[in-house]
């Protein structure tokens, strides 16, 4: 997600489930762990995986410009990945 970042024009915005990483702290390590420069929200009330049914495994969610959600996407997804659904949405 951090190389998409970096090189295609999109926002990131990662949401942290406290269910799974409880500890900001702990967050914050895995942030510098990896040179993230992406957004990370705490979800600390649950709101956005109550709102967006995200399960505690890796979901992307593929918005354009203007809301619109394009792809949800359950499990892991590489750079590849991304990019050939960041394509369809042109």
């Amino acid at each position: 997600m951090e190389k998409l970042h970096n090189e295609k024009d999109v926002q990131i915005l990662a949401v942290n489930l406290t269910q799974t990483e409880n500890n900001r702290e702990n967050v914050e390590n895995f942030v510098d762990e990896y040179g993230l420069t992406f957004k990370i929200l705490m979800d600390e009330e649950t709101t956005v995986a109550n709102k967006y049914q995200i399960q505690p495994i890796p979901t992307t969610f593929l918005i354009d410009s203007n809301g619109l959600i394009h792809r949800k996407a359950m499990g892991a997804l590489n750079y590849e990945m991304m990019v050939q659904e960041l394509d369809k949405m042109d």
